[in-house]
C-alpha cells in the first residue's frame, strides 16, 4: 500500500526537539511511523510523486525568500498535484501550497501569532471534508511571522480569525492547507512559547504591547489542548484512504 509522505521543510526550536525529538515526530505520533515515509526537502532529493498523499511541515524559512529547495519544492508539488494527489500543508507548508498555485505569501503586519487561539469556520468550511465534526469556533496552535495575504484563483477560504484571514483554505477537492498546526499538543506549544519569547523582541509582536515576561505568561497562561485543530489530520488520512481506494 502506499504511504503518505511528510514532506519536511524545516525544525522546531532546539526546546521542542530536546523533549520531542526531531520535527516530523510530532506527526508520526499522531500518524503512526508504519504510515508514513519522511523525506527533507532542504537537503534530500525529492522522489517521484507517487505518494497516497503528501503533508508538507512548518518551518522558519518563508517561502518568499526564492531559496533553490523551495523552487524545488514548488515544481514536485505542482507534480504531485497533476497526479490528484491529496496534498495538506501546515503554517509554511500551507504558504507553499498557496504560493505554488497562484497565491501570495508575506510578512504579517500584525507581527507574530503565537500560543493557542479561537478560529473560526466559514460556510465553505463548515462542510469541507478536513473539518468533519469541528464546531464552528475551535481552539487550535499557532507560531507564524508569515501570512497567506491571496489565495490561489478558485481557491476557497475555509476559517478565519480577527490576526489572519485565511487561516485554511482549499484548492479543489486536492489541496488544502492551514495556517494553525495540527500536529502542535499542548506540550509542544508551551516549549515553542518559552523558545520564541526569549529569542524575540517585544515589537515582534505588534498587537500586544508588552514586556516579554508578561507576554510569556499570558500566552502560556492560555495554552489549551486543540482537538478540533488536530483532528485534521486524522480528517486528512480520511481522505487519502478514501482516494486510495477510488484509485483502486
Amino acid at each position: 500500500m502506499k504511504r503518505i509522505l511528510i514532506l519536511k521543510t524545516g525544525e522546531l526550536s532546539r526546546r521542542v526537539t530536546a523533549a520531542l525529538g526531531p520535527y516530523e515526530r510530532a506527526f508520526l505520533n499522531l500518524l503512526g511511523d508504519d504510515r508514513c515515509i519522511v523525506v527533507d526537502a532542504r537537503k534530500e532529493a525529492l522522489p517521484e510523486p507517487d505518494w497516497a498523499g503528501i503533508i508538507i511541515t512548518g518551518s522558519a524559512a518563508s517561502t518568499y525568500d526564492g531559496e533553490a529547495w523551495v523552487v524545488r519544492s514548488e515544481d514536485f508539488l505542482k507534480r504531485a498535484a497533476g497526479r490528484a494527489i491529496p496534498l495538506y500543508g501546515v503554517c509554511f507548508g500551507h504558504q507553499l501550497l498557496a504560493q505554488t498555485f497562484g497565491g501570495k505569501v508575506e510578512q504579517c503586519p500584525q507581527g507574530w501569532e503565537l500560543g493557542t487561539v479561537s478560529l473560526t469556520l466559514t460556510s465553505e468550511g463548515k462542510t469541507d471534508p478536513l473539518f468533519v465534526a469541528a464546531p464552528e469556533s475551535f481552539a487550535a496552535h499557532q507560531s507564524h511571522k508569515d501570512v497567506v495575504v491571496a489565495l490561489p484563483p478558485g481557491a476557497v477560504a475555509l476559517a478565519h480569525n480577527d490576526h489572519c484571514t485565511y487561516q485554511a483554505f482549499a484548492l479543489g477537492d486536492h489541496i488544502w492547507g492551514t495556517q494553525f498546526h495540527a500536529e502542535f499538543t499542548s506540550t509542544i506549544m508551551e516549549n515553542q512559547i518559552h523558545w520564541l519569547t526569549s529569542i524575540l523582541q517585544p515589537e515582534a509582536f505588534a498587537r500586544w504591547q508588552s514586556d516579554t515576561q508578561l507576554l510569556r505568561d499570558r500566552l502560556l497562561a492560555e495554552v489549551r489542548d486543540t482537538p478540533a485543530a488536530q483532528r485534521c489530520l486524522e480528517n486528512f488520512v480520511r481522505i487519502v484512504e478514501s482516494h486510495s481506494r477510488l484509485q483502486i
